[in-house]
């Protein structure tokens, strides 16, 4: 999928996290949910349930997107993608089946589902820190995720937290924060003022060299600060 889809699929999770939100207060201001269903309520909150987790999903697949689109390729990225998107897919194919069933069902497979969450979304916390794409309190949104489990308000916070990280996710135009990270390692190379005046005497244009003292490249200053940016647009085109 190509990293243009981060957007629409933000977008996709912010209206998710809108329904938790909802699912959340019904959860709060209703009587606790009957075994089998006798409520409207009740199957309101499983139905709102079904769809919050159903298009949040897309929320996972989007930060996924955009840590590839990053240049990042570390295992805990794809492992807790993967984790995340297996643990609330299980979640969500529970809820499913208890609203059908009109009780709970398959709630064995709900548990197991929140635990492979957890985990995966402690590993995307990580990766997402290590990526370094993201603003710097970002990785807390990631993990501010694992409150849903309790309960009603639990819902409302998950809810306000993918809403957060939805338009975050959404506020970075053709990820410009890779870019500017390359010319922030750039900008620590040290360029000798004797090899700056001997390149203008001879009118040549000079190279920098490195702060270990490695031997600099002969390619042109400007080719050296522009090539990040090139790579970065022509990988996401």
């Amino acid at each position: 999928m190509s990293p243009q889809a981060v957007r629409p699929l933000a977008l996709t999770a912010m209206v998710g996290g809108a329904l938790y939100v909802i699912a959340g207060f019904v959860q709060l201001t209703s009587p606790e949910q009957s075994a089998p269903f006798s409520r409207m309520s009740d199957y309101l909150i499983e139905a709102v349930l079904a769809l919050s987790l159903l298009l949040t999903l897309a929320g996972f697949v989007a930060l996924h997107l955009l840590l590839r689109a990053g240049g990042y390729r570390g295992l805990r990225g794809s492992t807790g993608f993967r984790a995340a998107v297996l643990g609330q897919g299980a979640m969500l194919a529970s809820t499913v089946a208890s609203l059908i069933a009109g009780a709970a069902a398959l709630s064995f497979l709900y548990f197991a589902g929140t635990l492979v969450l957890l985990v995966g979304l402690a590993l995307l916390s990580v990766a997402t820190h290590r990526a370094a794409l993201l603003p710097g309190w970002s990785p807390y949104l990631v993990g501010a995720l694992a409150v849903g489990v309790l309960g009603g308000f639990g819902m409302v916070v998950v809810g306000v937290v993918w809403i957060t990280l939805g338009y975050v996710l959404r506020s970075l135009r053709g990820g410009g924060r890779p870019v500017s990270r390359a010319l922030r390692n750039y900008s620590r190379i040290r360029l000798p003022r004797a090899s700056v005046n001997k390149g203008r005497e001879k009118g040549q244009c000079t190279t920098p060299r490195p702060l270990d003292g490695s031997r600099s490249t002969t390619a042109p200053i400007l080719w050296q600060v522009t090539s990040p940016a090139l790579r970065l647009a022509s990988m996401m085109s």
